[in-house]
């Protein structure tokens, strides 16, 4: 870095809502506690190059399924799962009308 930060490459706002972070941190931790409960369409999640969740970080469509598939559970369950995509916002978990945690949501669908 002796020459400094090259304008072509500094992350454009686009490009820096989809770093991990945020919701995104949230939702690889939703779709790898789903996979760890044996939840079907979580299967191919883990760290090796072929696998959804590394193919989801240049693939727009396929992260949206996911995301889907994430809400999808979560509202077989009652809960409202808002997913903002944004480095710097939370998710939004909703039951009976109050704001819970996320733990709080995994503990509704662990029958806790």
């Amino acid at each position: 870095m002796a020459d400094g930060i090259k304008k072509e490459e500094i992350m454009s706002d686009e490009e820096l809502d989809q770093v991990a972070g945020g919701s995104w941190i949230e939702f690889t931790a939703d779709m790898l506690d789903a996979k760890k409960r044996g939840i079907a369409g979580f299967e191919n999640l883990d760290f090796n190059p072929d696998s959804d969740l590394i193919k989801m970080i240049g693939d727009d469509n396929l992260r949206h399924q996911y995301v889907d598939k994430v809400a999808a559970l979560f509202a077989s369950h009652g809960i409202t799962m808002e997913y903002h995509g944004k480095m710097l916002e939370s998710n939004i978990y909703t039951y009976q009308g109050n704001q819970i945690t996320r733990e709080q949501a995994w503990n509704i669908i662990d029958g806790k």
